[in-house]
């Protein structure tokens, strides 16, 4: 459990970085967990993927509900992407959330 190894309290991080972690596992709904977790108002992540299957794209999609994402470099031949994100205001994020 993520909250038993960093309590609340006790992290603050200015930035994130992930590299390769999203590919077809079945773990990425505790990922996107974690992300959000870990994450401050001002922590940055900085992540790089490679395209290979359908949940990456789809991770992408719901990544983007709870995140900001800026693409910061694209390797087309290689199907690399790196991105910058930061947290949406929790609050309009549940605004939106109770409208759907």
């Amino acid at each position: 459990e993520v909250s038993q190894r960093f309590p609340c309290a006790t992290h603050c991080f200015d930035y994130i970085l992930a590299a390769d972690v999203v590919y077809a596992h079945p773990y990425l709904s505790e990922l996107m967990d974690t992300f959000d977790y870990l994450c401050q108002d001002n922590t940055q992540i900085l992540w790089a993927m490679r395209f290979r299957l359908d949940p990456e794209n789809s991770f992408v999609e719901r990544f983007q509900q709870r995140f900001h994402l800026e693409e910061l470099y694209n390797l087309p031949s290689l199907s690399i992407r790196l991105y910058r994100a930061w947290r949406k205001d929790k609050r309009s994020r549940n605004q939106r959330e109770a409208a759907a």
